[in-house]
């Protein structure tokens, strides 16, 4: 087996990230984008070292940002920022990745419905814009996947699903294209992960930072300045609070993703604790062994610029689901096999 690519190890810049994605394509005989069997365009995230979270001063500038912001309590996002961005500290990935390029779409969602039957747990929950199981609110019943709440296409990230409703996609689309599930249910119905499996699954939360920032070390994956925003990512300022916009309209990353600042919030694997970053692993970090809430990331469409850094953390509930919350899947690139293995 031809010796590996280097990883990637941060600050690189967009050339070299791009150079990166290139050595690990070639040594994985892959294209560095490639569409999978729904036309969903997937690129290689190659392995790679960073830094994770907020310097201390970036969290003391973000920090005055986030008491400009209207909050309840007062405070709060002082105190996320505060607590939950630090210590910066350094994170090794070693699995080449494929990721979706854009958003999971209404229309790719609608393939999965119309393939299986399946409703939603939101659907049954009784409907969208909550975090009850046992929703009652007569006005939520019609905010479901295919109605957010505001005009969508097909090509307008779905929402207004709870984490269960993302797994069970993944795990149809696994099936779909016939590759080792990166979920299964459990006896009781429950999803479980299962480990190292090349299927189709959630990022964890270090692989989303990692592949946002691509390659970067500033408050936003362009530059250190909120005023390039709009050019850059669908948020308060020019969303118009009119809901998500078609996946891809904004600016690329280095890597070649989009929407990875606004749009919607894109969930994570990992379950939140608050002072996690004290205590994660350097290699591989998966987040906690338990939790009663799971990271959402990348801010979405009538959030603030605050929000849309890429080190900002959110969490949500596994049973809430909104029109400002999506998700973005990646799958295991396997690496080649060693000459003369069966």
């Amino acid at each position: 087996m031809p010796a590996a690519p280097a990883r990637a190890q941060a600050p690189f810049t967009a050339q070299e990230a791009q150079t990166f994605q290139r050595a690990w394509a070639a040594h994985l005989a892959v294209p560095v984008e490639a569409k999978n069997s729904l036309g969903m365009r997937l690129v290689v995230i190659p392995p790679g070292e960073f830094l994770m979270g907020s310097s201390p001063e970036q969290v003391a500038t973000a920090a005055l940002w986030g008491d400009a912001v209207r909050q309840i309590p007062a405070g709060a996002e002082r105190r996320r920022i505060t607590q939950e961005e630090q210590p910066q500290h350094r994170v090794l990935l070693t699995q080449p990745l494929r990721m979706g390029a854009t958003e999971v779409t209404i229309g790719q969602y609608r393939r999965f419905v119309e393939a299986t039957a399946y409703v939603t747990e939101t659907e049954r929950f009784g409907g969208g814009n909550s975090a009850k199981p046992d929703e009652t609110d007569p006005r939520k019943k019609n905010a479901v996947w295919r109605s957010p709440g505001y005009a969508v296409s097909d090509e307008t990230p779905v929402s207004q699903l709870t984490y269960n409703d993302t797994l069970a996609f993944c795990a149809w689309l696994s099936d779909r294209e016939q590759l080792p599930p990166a979920y299964r249910q459990g006896p009781a119905g429950e999803w479980e992960p299962v480990p190292g499996a090349s299927g189709y699954r959630l990022p964890t939360e270090a692989e989303w930072e990692y592949a946002c920032r691509a390659g970067t070390t500033t408050h936003y994956w362009f530059g250190d300045d909120p005023a390039a925003l709009p050019d850059h990512a669908w948020y308060d300022r020019n969303a118009d609070h009119l809901g998500a916009r078609p996946v891809g309209t904004r600016r690329a990353n280095a890597f070649g993703l989009f929407d990875m600042t606004g749009n919607v919030w894109e969930r994570c694997s990992d379950w939140w604790a608050p002072d996690w970053y004290a205590r994660s692993p350097v290699q591989d970090p998966t987040g906690p062994p338990t939790g009663a809430r799971r990271i959402v990331r990348g801010a979405g469409w009538h959030y603030f610029a605050l929000h849309c850094r890429s080190a900002y953390r959110n969490n949500y509930v596994p049973t809430a689901r909104t029109g400002n919350t999506g998700f973005r899947v990646v799958r295991n690139l396997p690496l080649p096999a060693p000459v003369g293995s069966e």
